[in-house]
């Protein structure tokens, strides 16, 4: 059976994590102070739509999303580290490989937004586990339908 609800998401969710991308590029790239404003929309907006493509996820899902965008993350930096930081003489070989004003902005901005998702999908997953999740009863509710302690 295909899965109808995974291929659309797929290309909302590349386009989400790009758009955070060019806003965490565009509050680094540029030097005017007018930049801070646009680039938190764009973060915000992309961000939206990372987060809107687990709407349906039960909690052990958003555990599985939210460890897998950290594993991302982690990858992601591993570049950007190199290029900026190397430590010793083969990480600096592989830094100056990688080192440039463009590469050194895409390297950041891709490292910066897998972290702002890989954090919002944690704050998703604790806001699951916790019982506040689209479509559920408040955790007052579930209290309240319980009939509490009679």
């Amino acid at each position: 059976m295909p899965r109808t609800g995974r291929t659309h998401s797929i290309p909302r969710l590349a386009g989400s994590v790009a758009i955070v991308a060019v806003g965490v590029a565009g509050n680094t790239g540029f030097d005017t102070p007018l930049r801070t404003i646009p680039a938190l929309v764009l973060i915000a907006v992309g961000i939206a739509g990372v987060t809107s493509t687990a709407r349906e996820a039960e909690t052990a899902q958003l555990r599985r999303v939210a460890k897998r965008w950290w594993v991302l993350a982690f990858a992601t930096f591993l570049p950007y580290a190199l290029a900026t930081a190397p430590d010793s003489d083969s990480a600096a070989a592989v830094g100056d490989a990688l080192a440039g004003p463009v590469s050194g902005l895409v390297l950041e901005s891709v490292a910066g937004a897998m972290a702002l998702c890989a954090v919002s999908m944690s704050i998703l997953y604790a806001f699951a586990w916790y019982g506040i999740h689209p479509g559920r009863p408040t955790p007052e509710e579930r209290v309240l339908a319980d009939g509490g302690d009679d």
